[in-house]
């Protein structure tokens, strides 16, 4: 390239394109004027860009940004979206916001497409601890131990309708029922044959046991002939009762009211594999809870034979 320059001379404006009529002539001077002199070689010209405006550079990258989403989402690729910038007052996390209420919005979804509350919905662990709480309260109760309710008064003074008692079943797994055992038991087959079922349930106290005589006159209960000390009933019995032995595996039941109780005196010994339980503890009422076995424990009486024509 040649450099072009332009004198400050009439010749120098006849040729724009610094060529002259006379080609030996390079650079033309006029009478006067001094020639002009270069403070440095002549060279090629160089451009130097002009400095870009940082506006225009910004606007041209977005620019470029753009076009570059649109071709990719033209082409149906997933581009990741710029970072948001967060300030500290949580305005600018109003797109992480947006994000996050998507997701809640798939939990609620999930949340609302139950059956069941929140409180009814159950994992695995749950519900094998309800089985076992059920399955042990089910075998405490069949073999320990269950609640049981007074429904009459054929035990007064000792129970009122109404209260609530604790019957225990270990016991008698290891000793035979004795006198004073407040026993609950099923209706026994006599009873069954006038309508009871088994699912009647009766509460009465033993007064003998098997192989014992048992004998009701002038208002005292006499067994094996030793009259009972009794403080326990409302009243003397009113009636009398031929002397009875008691069978094997059997016992003679009475209640404590006895001239209101439904027991032995009526329909004979009870059938010891009746009984479910003795009552040892009463729970209900608050101002009567204690136990209900006697201090005495079982009552013990000398063994008398009888005649044949007694029995």
């Amino acid at each position: 390239m040649v450099a072009c320059l332009h004198f400050l001379s009439p010749l120098s404006l006849r040729n724009p394109n610094c060529t002259s009529p006379n080609p030996s002539v390079l650079v033309g001077t006029t009478a006067g004027l001094a020639p002009l002199r270069l403070s440095r070689p002549v060279g090629p010209s160089i451009s130097i860009p002009a400095r870009p405006n940082p506006a225009h550079f910004a606007a041209g990258a977005r620019t470029r940004r753009l076009n570059c989403k649109e071709a990719l989402k033209g082409s149906g690729e997933e581009t990741e979206p710029p970072p948001t910038a967060l300030d500290a007052s949580g305005g600018g996390g109003g797109g992480g916001g947006g994000g996050g209420g998507g997701g809640g919005d798939d939990g609620e979804v999930e949340k609302q497409g139950g059956l069941l509350p929140d409180w009814l919905n159950v994992t695995s662990d749950d519900a094998k601890t309800v089985f076992a709480a059920l399955a042990i309260s089910l075998a405490f109760r069949s073999v320990v131990a269950e609640p049981r309710y007074i429904p009459s008064l054929s035990m007064y003074p000792t129970f009122d309708v109404g209260d609530r008692i604790v019957a225990e079943k270990v016991s008698y797994y290891f000793r035979k029922p004795c006198a004073n055992d407040i026993v609950i038991f099923k209706s026994p087959p006599v009873l069954q044959e006038v309508g009871y079922t088994d699912d009647d349930v009766f509460i009465k106290r033993v007064v003998a046991k098997a192989g014992d005589v048992v004998e009701v006159r002038a208002g005292k209960l006499f067994v094996n002939g030793v009259e009972r000390n009794e403080g326990f009933i409302l009243e003397p019995p009113s009636y009398n009762m031929t002397p009875i032995r008691v069978p094997e595996n059997s016992v003679f039941v009475m209640g404590d009211n006895r001239n209101n109780s439904y027991d032995s005196h009526v329909w004979g010994p009870l059938p010891a594999k009746n009984i479910i339980g003795r009552s040892i503890f009463r729970y209900w009422p608050p101002n009567r809870i204690g136990g209900t076995v006697l201090e005495t424990g079982c009552a013990v009486d000398k063994q008398q034979t009888i005649s044949p024509s007694e029995q």
